[in-house]
């Protein structure tokens, strides 16, 4: 499939157009690499953060604030730039708060989420070619100590079809045969391209971990946490 004229535009409404597809994903535990270690991977390297205050960006229908809230002494609040994801997150947890925040805005820094926060997340929420100004955002929201978790699809993944090169690329989801999806387009990056990103975001990656399903080598994932020099 070409790339959209405007993929950045198109991949931000794609989540709008496939939200209801999504939130049935994931509260149906329909996404096979979740269940194979990237949801346990995630939680393991925040609870071992154990933050206070936790910001998750790119959120979706909420899962993993209202994991973390329940498993961690922690005031968990989540963004995303999709309206009707948000509104499937506050109907299933009133208790934690979401807001509508476009990447747009935590680039700006506008006071939509009020800071800071020990641990701020982007769990396979990066996937825009311009990933060092929503990194920026989230660096100016961090509390002295607190770190950036990113986990990310792995660059080196034998699942991934294409050249090692960064570019955009498209999402069919050819695999949820039950649904009408839309095609997103993403950004892939090779590892090289993630370390330069995070140097200009002024970040240092202070561990790197690629969780595997048992038994298999191939990683899952790629989990970055990242902190302030």
């Amino acid at each position: 499939m070409n790339t959209p004229v405007d993929p950045t535009k198109s991949l931000s409404e794609s989540w709008d157009r496939n939200a209801g597809n999504w939130t049935r994903a994931v509260r149906g535990h329909c996404i096979a690499s979740r269940a194979a270690g990237t949801d346990r991977a995630i939680l393991d390297a925040l609870k071992e953060k154990a933050p206070a205050r936790l910001l998750d960006v790119g959120c979706g229908e909420g899962w993993l604030v209202r994991r973390i809230a329940k498993d961690l002494p922690c005031t968990a609040v989540g963004i995303d730039g999709s309206a009707d994801m948000v509104a499937s997150a506050r109907q299933a947890d009133p208790d934690n708060a979401y807001h509508q925040v476009t990447y747009a805005a935590l680039c700006a820094g506008q006071d939509s989420v009020a800071g800071p926060f020990d641990a701020v997340v982007f769990n396979f929420a990066l996937l825009q070619e311009d990933v060092t100004g929503p990194l920026i955002g989230a660096k100016n929201l961090l509390a002295p100590g607190g770190a950036i978790f990113i986990q990310t699809l792995h660059p080196r993944s034998p699942a991934l079809d294409g050249p090692y090169l960064d570019g955009w690329r498209t999402e069919t989801f050819s695999g949820f045969t039950e649904e009408d999806w839309v095609p997103m387009p993403w950004f892939f990056r090779t590892l090289e391209s993630w370390h330069a990103a995070m140097k200009q975001a002024g970040l240092t990656v202070i561990e790197e971990r690629e969780p595997k399903s048992d038994g298999s080598e191939a990683p899952l994932s790629l989990l970055m946490i990242c902190e302030t020099p």
